[in-house]
């Protein structure tokens, strides 16, 4: 049964580590390569046709303003969205900080 809509379930907080990891590491957070971590890292959405679904789970996170979206001012990534924490969103950072420290441990 889905989760209500404007909750934060696993899936949400692991996309929020993500975007985080990406700021403090200098690694820029755009829906396709925060799928591959999702997929690669925590072993969900693996099929390529579950991208949708984290794009319809940044869209929700910008809606309750826990992530910004950014239009990419390089030339290589012109169409590309970019999303970045909200000061709000850094403030629960004790709620995805298990999702952190996966990301953190892990070999780049």
């Amino acid at each position: 049964m889905p989760k209500p809509k404007g909750t934060l379930g696993s899936t949400k907080m692991k996309i929020l580590a993500i975007v985080y990891y990406n700021c403090e590491t200098g690694i820029e957070s755009y829906g396709y390569n925060i799928w591959q971590s999702l997929k690669d890292l925590f072993y969900i959405y693996l099929n390529d046709c579950d991208v949708r679904n984290v794009y319809h789970h940044l869209k929700e996170l910008c809606d309750q303003e826990l992530l910004e979206r950014l239009e990419s001012d390089s030339a290589e990534s012109s169409q590309r969205c970019l999303y970045q924490l909200t000061d709000y969103c850094r403030k629960l950072e004790s709620s995805y900080a298990p999702y952190l420290k996966i990301l953190r441990q892990t070999p780049s």
